[in-house]
């Protein structure tokens, strides 16, 4: 790949972010969970982010980060932000197009002073962007995943009485 360029969405980029999505998970679920975050409160214009391949103009990768709440720290739920999915066409993968994403996702969660990102992944590849496992930390899942992919980002606003169970946003299956 030549140039990568990563930006928030923009008007008119949804079809194109849907087709990253059903080729590189091979179906329509993660698709729809980006479709259906949008205009609602849980979604972050800020957190939609797409890969553009710049020569040709083209998106090749998009990351959702999205408001999520975490239950039992507080007499109130507790902001926090859930990233998923992140997609990548099958042709542009190995070439950092997803680091790239996750970079420019975390720093600007930690620009917004957030305080913590939770993802359910592959334990092999979110450690590298210090993504340790959740329940470690004190954060449960909504569901029983696996400790392995499980994990949660301290950002710098984070505080270690942030603890409880984490609700992803309804677009989520089971969220």
């Amino acid at each position: 790949m030549s140039q990568l360029r990563i930006r928030p969405e923009r008007p008119g980029d949804a079809d194109a972010i849907r087709r990253v999505h059903d080729a590189a998970f091979g179906g329509l679920i993660e698709g729809r969970i980006v479709d259906e975050s949008r205009h609602t409160g849980w979604w972050l214009p800020w957190g939609s982010l797409v890969a553009v391949d710049a020569p040709a103009s083209r998106i090749v990768g998009h990351l959702l980060m999205s408001r999520a709440t975490l239950e039992g720290t507080a007499d109130e739920p507790w902001p926090i932000l859930v990233i998923g999915p992140v997609g990548v066409r099958p042709e542009e993968q190995g070439r950092g197009v997803g680091a790239a994403l996750m970079r420019a996702a975390i720093a600007a969660a930690g620009d917004r002073d957030e305080s913590l990102i939770c993802l359910v992944g592959h334990a092999g590849y979110y450690p590298r962007f210090g993504f340790e496992p959740a329940r470690g930390i004190g954060i449960q899942p909504p569901h029983p995943w696996p400790d392995e992919n499980w994990l949660a980002l301290r950002l710098p606003a984070w505080t270690p009485d942030l603890r409880g169970t984490a609700r992803f946003p309804p677009a989520f299956p089971d969220g």
